[in-house]
């Protein structure tokens, strides 16, 4: 009806007949014309009146800008989750908050953040903290029309603009127009630009809050969100997954037959939200316990076309998300020989040359935990305290796994009875992990001209190693012997020139006259191992950075020998027992003293046991000054 009085009123306006209101040239009106016209502008203004009436509404009604979204029950059974409720009610008091501005979640792809933030706007709405909600999806790829569009839609604004710019100043003005609006940036990967969005920031609209969600915390705090203001969402704990489970899965599992095997799978699924509701959905009304089996066994394996495609998706988008060749090599690694600590880690990386444009052992340890660091804010690995041992989930793992051996062609052997990999393999191989070693014998040689990385720990200490066996790997940088009992170094050592780190840890060590090829060697580390004399051939070692006698049986050091390894930086001798001879003695000794060490330039970390105080140095403040670190 609004347009047909218009379109009435447009053809009153040009009648030609306007222009003959007159009678004559003396000017007399014509009466009968213009009370015809006349009559007809009163009808339309009538009509006019009449439809401004009906449009005074009391109020406004928009489309919901939430309601039935991921949140909803058909997901998560209107459960509540202990651990989930309680952060959903720390994130409600932050946005409730005066003095909050932007706050962030993050956490794993799959673990339920955008439900989360859904469900926080729910309850801030209920509560009364925002008149509007309004959400947008970011992605990886952000299309900033798109993210405008999404916003545009909940406001019910059209643009005519056609630019970027020029409904980014439209929509900062429509935002500007809500007294108290919440707007959430789902799934941020990189810093996004808020002002070519159109989002007000800073004191351009004290009402506009911001609820982002990222599965890494440097992201959000590029994004000005205060640390405090960061919420990690974490795993399910196992009677939340549980519970989820059961609800997706339906009846069947309470079914007797079903119930355990129905749990351990729900139990594999380890606490990632999305693997369950996955899983759980494939598994509804399945009542064949061989079915249940196979998905068991699927679940177990770390063979990446067994495990869910959603699971793998979502890990695989945050391990390529990562900065750097540099993180991606050593979330690998990490995943490779699992159980050991941040240290163990820095020497492998060492050898392995994966840390870049690092001239010391300081630099390169600085740089390592920078990327621990980058890989616990991506929730790819579990917060690490310094020093301390470096875990990850176990379905991280069994990705990291699937990772390395299709990219790095890596062969982990993680059951006793598993096959040694083919010599087209082998040839391509360029690390070898084998945890737990239980077999009584290795091959005699193994030709690997590719591997960098060789890691051994033997349960067995009566293995024998093949005095041929590393002829073939003349490229290893790093080898990892642990729980030997090594009688002599096996003779084919003298092949290995390349190799920059070696640790030789829990091992009974004899003859050690091998290692004096080792002239590229930077690391050296027997912790734990037991031997009563420090071989002299570790003299001729010019290269060594560390040198880690940690733990160790051993009583005597020869003299010339710490203080010929001129480029050494750190020195760990705790819980030893050296009998250190004094600096004042004149008579010739079994032992060196430990004023040599102050022939050491480049030492700035120094662990060492002391029985005696007769035996340290007169000047003793004067040769350590340099000492970063001493204990």
């Amino acid at each position: 009806k609004v347009d047909a009085v218009i379109e009435r009123a447009n053809q009153l306006q040009k009648d030609p007949r306007r222009a003959n209101v007159r009678c004559s040239t003396w000017g007399f009106p014509n009466l009968i014309l213009r009370h015809q016209l006349s009559r007809n502008a009163t009808k339309i203004a009538k009509d006019v009146v009449e439809i401004q009436e009906k449009g005074n509404f009391n109020r406004v009604g928009y489309r919901p800008t939430l309601d039935g979204m991921a949140y909803s029950s058909s997901t998560t059974g209107n459960e509540n989750y202990k651990t989930r409720e309680l952060l959903k009610n720390d994130i409600v008091k932050a946005l409730a908050d005066p003095n909050s501005c932007n706050i962030g979640v993050y956490g794993l792809g799959g673990v339920g953040k955008t439900t989360l933030v859904e469900e926080v706007a729910i309850i801030a709405k209920q509560q009364k903290l925002f008149d509007k909600l309004v959400i947008a999806h970011v992605s990886k790829n952000p299309d900033l029309k798109t993210i405008q569009g999404e916003i545009a839609d909940s406001l019910r604004l059209k643009f005519d603009e056609e630019t970027i710019f020029g409904r980014a100043e439209r929509l900062r003005e429509r935002i500007k127009m809500e007294k108290r609006i919440l707007v959430i940036l789902d799934n941020i990967w990189t810093r996004l630009d808020l002002k070519k969005v159109g989002i007000p920031i800073g004191n351009e609209h004290n009402g506009c809050k911001l609820l982002m969600t990222s599965r890494n915390q440097d992201v959000l705090l590029q994004m000005d969100i205060p640390k405090d203001y960061t919420f990690k969402l974490r795993l399910m704990e196992e009677n939340e997954a549980l519970s989820l489970f059961q609800f997706m899965a339906g009846d069947v599992v309470k079914d007797s037959n079903l119930k355990d095997v129905a749990t351990q799978v729900a139990k594999k699924c380890e606490g990632l939200p999305l693997r369950v509701v996955t899983v759980a959905r494939a598994m509804r009304n399945k009542r064949d316990v061989q079915f249940w089996k196979d998905a068991l066994r699927k679940l177990q394996s770390n063979d990446p076309t067994e495990m869910d495609a959603l699971t793998y998706s979502a890990l695989e988008l945050s391990y390529n998300a990562l900065e750097c060749d540099e993180i991606r090599d050593i979330f690998l690694l990490f995943a490779l020989v699992q159980g050991n600590d941040v240290e163990y880690f820095l020497k492998v990386a060492m050898g392995l040359e994966i840390l870049k444009n690092v001239n010391t052992v300081e630099e390169a340890r600085n740089r390592f935990y920078t990327v621990i660091r980058s890989l616990e804010v991506t929730c790819l690995l579990h917060d690490v305290k310094a020093g301390g041992v470096i875990q990850m989930h176990d379905f991280v793992h069994d990705f990291a796994i699937s990772i390395a051996r299709r990219d790095k062609h890596v062969f982990l052997r993680k059951h006793p009875h598993e096959e040694w990999p083919t010599k087209e393999f082998l040839k391509r191989c360029t690390q070898i992990a084998l945890p737990n070693y239980q077999n009584d014998e290795l091959p005699q040689t193994i030709y690997c001209p590719n591997i960098k990385f060789f890691h051994l720990l033997s349960v067995n200490r009566s293995l024998e190693i093949s005095n041929t066996f590393f002829e073939g790997m003349g490229s290893l940088t790093v080898l990892d012997l642990t729980s030997l009992n090594l009688s002599s170094l096996p003779t084919s050592f003298r092949f290995l020139t390349n190799l920059k780190t070696l640790c030789l840890n829990f091992c009974i060590l004899e003859n050690m006259d091998a290692i004096e090829a080792l002239q590229n060697l930077k690391i050296l580390c027997l912790r734990k191992s037991s031997m009563i004399k420090l071989p002299k051939e570790i003299g001729k070692l010019t290269q060594l950075r560390m040198l880690d006698l940690s733990n160790s049986g051993i009583e005597v050091v020869p003299p010339n020998i710490l203080s010929s390894l001129i480029r050494l930086e750190e020195l760990y001798m705790g819980n030893t027992s050296i009998n250190w001879e004094d600096v004042t003695s004149t008579t010739q000794n079994e032992n060196a003293s430990i004023a040599e060490l102050g022939k050491l330039p480049n030492l700035i970390a120094l662990e060492l046991q002391i029985r005696e105080t007769w035996m340290l140095p007169r000047d003793l403040q004067l040769m350590f000054e340099k000492l970063e670190r001493y204990k």
